[in-house]
């Protein structure tokens, strides 16, 4: 059978191409769905277990070959005269013509979350110098160059706070 004549039974219903690096843990998984819905049966999952499987084209690899294995329907990659290659980079997912499938979907379940930063001047009243005429005994003071918050000190000390001298400075003066 010639290749040509093989691609004619085969449409294209997307590409597996992500640039996402993984973390030991991960797992992805692809989804296919006809129009009625997800076919579940067809789930087919590659789980990060080496630092080696961890770069996008790795596992993108791997989750491609379990795929052209264990869904007979679907297949990732090129038809040459030696059955499916699959090269490096984006590559075409492909679906039996008589198979219903119209589209995959791919899952990622992180085990690593990147923290979120931390907005600390949510945690202040106000930004240090403006409005240095009003603070009183606990006021917080974002001071912008030392990327911390200061809090007033209670009398016989408040008064240090409103002054504008260099010396009073939140973070650098040598009496704050």
């Amino acid at each position: 059978m010639s290749d040509k004549h093989e691609l004619t039974n085969w449409e294209k219903i997307g590409m597996l191409a992500q640039v996402r690096q993984l973390h030991i843990g991960d797992v992805v998984t692809a989804h296919f769905f006809t129009k009625e819905g997800e076919i579940s049966a067809l789930r087919v999952s590659t789980k990060i277990i080496y630092h080696s499987q961890k770069d996008a084209h790795a596992w993108q690899g791997e989750l491609a070959n379990a795929i052209n294995v264990h869904v007979p329907l679907v297949k990732v990659g090129c038809c040459s005269a030696q059955g499916w290659v699959i090269g490096f980079g984006s590559q075409p997912v492909m679906a039996h013509t008589h198979s219903g499938i119209t589209h995959f979907k791919l899952e990622f379940q992180c085990k690593f979350q990147p923290k979120k930063p931390v907005d600390k001047r949510s945690q202040y009243d106000h930004v240090f110098p403006q409005a240095q005429h009003s603070y009183r005994q606990g006021t917080r003071v974002w001071h912008e160059p030392s990327g911390r918050c200061y809090r007033c000190k209670p009398w016989p000390f408040t008064e240090y706070c409103r002054n504008t001298a260099p010396q009073f400075e939140p973070g650098s003066g040598a009496l704050w």
